[in-house]
């Protein structure tokens, strides 16, 4: 398989509003529907002849000039349904949820960084593939999309902090 291949089944897309797949792939990981704040990303599993699925889903909320991702739930079963090589490229490529998350950082202009409040194992092991990092405060991971003197970041980290669990 050629490096990248995979993605000719995938498709990244930002959207305005979840379509009733989605919202059902979000209350099955967290039990309510998706939240109705800005901005929804999903990764759809696409197989020609079907309608295409969503695999994945985040979201990533505009906070001062910073994002706050949330909400990320993968569909399992899709693992399912790849073939032996697409499936390990996907996992080589850190997985479904890993893949969401660092699509979505080329897609979110010109902010800084983007911070996780993860709590859940499996999630955190997909962030720090994405090149997250944790702070020094609980849960709270981030991803620094550029250089920033060490007293910005500082101030970025205490900004979300204070905000509370997202």
């Amino acid at each position: 398989m050629k490096p990248g291949s995979w993605r000719t089944q995938f498709r990244m897309q930002e959207l305005q509003s979840t379509p009733a797949s989605v919202d059902k792939l979000f209350r099955r990981s967290f039990g309510h529907r998706i939240p109705g704040y800005p901005r929804h990303f999903v990764l759809w599993f696409e197989r020609p002849g079907r309608a295409p699925v969503p695999a994945a889903y985040i979201h990533q909320l505009p906070f001062h000039n910073v994002y706050l991702a949330g909400g990320m739930c993968v569909d399992a079963s899709i693992y399912r349904q790849l073939d032996k090589e697409t499936f390990r490229a996907v996992r080589d490529a850190g997985g479904l949820a890993t893949i969401i998350m660092t699509d979505t950082y080329d897609m979110l202009g010109d902010s800084p960084a983007v911070f996780g409040h993860v709590d859940e194992p499996r999630a955190r092991q997909a962030d720090y593939r994405a090149g997250m990092i944790d702070t020094d405060r609980a849960h709270l991971m981030v991803y620094w999309r550029r250089e920033l003197p060490e007293a910005e970041k500082r101030r970025l980290i205490d900004l979300v902090a204070r905000h509370g669990p997202f």
